[in-house]
């Protein structure tokens, strides 16, 4: 009985050090990659949300806490410092063996050309040219390498590319294959720096990996009946979700949602909208929707909200499911008769 009860001790001495062992450890910058990072660490720790409720990425700048968050991380996961442009110089400053994961460069992902705002062509309908990152093979062999150094050396995905990513739309997280990609290499990153969760990632991933794959036969179900109906979008966050579930956006208002539009773009997008029928404009709940009404002024046209950040959902490992059902649940909505 002693022997017994001295291993479920045991047990629960490994049980507590498992799950302390990654508590502020983790670092996310946005909610929907918090919520596929906390989905993979489970019980096991609690990441730490850099971007929350309503701010946008537009403009955002770091406060004094959250620097000190970062350097106290053992891992930032981020999408790119192009799309978080206030990461740089903290990044740079970062003490030296902090993992930095940015999404963006991952070998594999397919990243889609950032489109003008204004009205699209046909070319453009098609979300414009796609590729996988040019150093993908570079940067997988760089990566397994790093696997095999010991344990604290720098790591770092894609530091080092000749290129950035500037001409290139980075909202890839609205595309739930590409989620599944991003849960797999969370498990990983984070079964190397704590070996000891190691198959508590590998389930947890799993889990979240099912989770998705049923919630895309879903929204694809869902948004069937609308795959040729046109709509204008606030600016373009949205071509990785149009490309999955084959929407047809005409265009957008602006390419940065805080810069006023120019007089000529407006009235191109007036012009697209009556050329098209679109049913439906989209605004976006982080800005003003000044710059939506007056593009569909005087037109017979509907309003509906995309939000691509989840402004008023609870962070969590189910807020990105929440996000894509509402994104989906919305678009069906305003472009279904």
């Amino acid at each position: 009985m002693t022997r017994i009860f001295i291993s479920l001790m045991f047990a629960l001495l490994l049980t507590g050090t498992a799950s302390a062992a990654s508590e502020r450890d983790v670092v996310v910058t946005i909610k929907p990659l918090h919520s596929l990072v906390q989905g993979v660490m489970g019980d096991t720790g609690e990441a730490t949300l850099l971007i929350e409720g309503a701010q946008s990425l537009h403009g955002f700048s770091l406060k004094p806490s959250q620097v000190k968050y970062l350097q106290k991380a053992r891992i930032v996961f981020y999408v790119d410092e192009t799309m978080e442009s206030f990461l740089k110089t903290a990044l740079d400053s970062l003490p030296e063996g902090v993992h930095k994961v940015p999404f963006a460069r991952l070998p594999g992902i397919e990243l889609l050309e950032r489109r003008e705002g204004g009205a699209w062509d046909e070319h453009d309908h098609d979300h414009g040219h796609s590729h996988t990152h040019e150093h993908d093979e570079e940067h997988k062999h760089a990566h397994e390498d790093e696997h095999d150094h010991k344990h604290g050396d720098t790591h770092n995905h894609g530091e080092g590319a000749e290129h950035g990513l500037e001409e290139d739309n980075l909202h890839i997280w609205l595309d739930p294959e590409i989620a599944q990609k991003i849960v797999l290499v969370v498990a990983e990153e984070l079964a190397e720096l704590y070996p000891e969760n190691r198959g508590i990632y590998i389930a947890n991933a799993e889990t979240m990996t099912a989770r998705l794959v049923e919630m895309d036969a879903e929204l694809a179900e869902k948004l069937a009946p609308v795959q040729d109906q046109p709509y204008v979008v606030l600016h373009d966050a949205y071509p990785y979700f149009e490309r999955r579930y084959n929407l047809m956006a005409v265009g957008s208002l602006t390419l940065d949602p805080e810069a006023p539009a120019s007089a000529k773009k407006l009235k191109d997008i007036r012009a697209k909208l009556k050329e098209t029928s679109a049913r439906c404009i989209f605004r976006e709940p982080q800005f003003d929707d000044r710059l939506v009404r007056t593009a569909a002024e005087g037109l017979d046209i509907k309003f509906g909200t995309l939000d691509p950040l989840g402004a008023d959902i609870e962070p969590g490992e189910d807020l990105y499911f929440s996000l894509l059902n509402r994104l989906a649940n919305n678009v069906a909505d305003c472009l279904g008769k």
